[in-house]
């Protein structure tokens, strides 16, 4: 069972992600996470303290994933279309695991230009950054066909980053999609619309 300071970072999470900012109040995140509301101002000094709390969390729950975001980009032994599909899986993959992480940013990119600014320094551009190398090769290559880095990262970033209830969604518009199988067939799809046969030489 998580401690009272993980506890409402858990919870404020959730509810800034479900709320925003301003909706959110400190009872609620306090009733969510089952612990007394005079614990915030303990730990984090105020709501501003505990939302930067939460940016915290959200990067260092992402850390892993971009370190091995540039183990794929580093990786000279397999062809850039291979690399590209998964490098695709693998933000898919992290979507999906962390459905509270994509609907915080969402919500709060949104919202205010400040919150929005400081999530893409601490969490988009650091993504960004490692993926550019990779990225790059790909336009190079004819892989990509989309003549900015920056523009492609923006379109992944958009398409990966489904609302949480695009599953049920998926399903209710075609029956035959089933609810877990959503994760495999978006990774599918990025890959099919976004990544074409290189245009130089297979090694590519």
């Amino acid at each position: 069972m998580p401690d009272g300071r993980q506890a409402l970072v858990d919870a404020a999470t959730c509810v800034f992600a479900e709320r925003g900012y301003e909706a959110a109040d400190l009872r609620t995140i306090a009733r969510v996470a089952d612990v007394d509301p005079g614990l915030v101002r303990i730990h984090f000094g105020s709501k501003a303290g505990l939302w930067e709390a939460c940016v915290g969390a959200i990067v260092a729950q992402a850390a892993p994933m971009i370190s091995e975001v540039r183990q794929i980009v580093s990786d000279a032994t397999a062809p850039v279309r291979v690399r590209l599909s998964i490098l695709i899986g693998r933000y898919v993959g992290f979507s999906f695991a962390h459905p509270e992480v994509r609907q915080f940013v969402a919500q709060h990119a949104s919202e205010s230009a400040e919150r929005a600014a400081l999530l893409t320094e601490r969490l988009v551009r650091p993504s960004y950054e490692a993926s550019l190398p990779l990225i790059q090769a790909g336009i190079d290559a004819g892989v990509i066909r989309v003549r900015h880095p920056a523009a492609f990262f923006a379109l992944l970033n958009n398409a990966v980053n489904q609302p949480r209830a695009a599953p049920v969604l998926l399903h209710q518009l075609c029956l035959d999609i089933a609810p877990e199988s959503v994760q495999e067939l978006l990774t599918a799809s990025l890959i099919e619309a976004f990544l074409h046969a290189p245009e130089s030489s297979p090694s590519s």
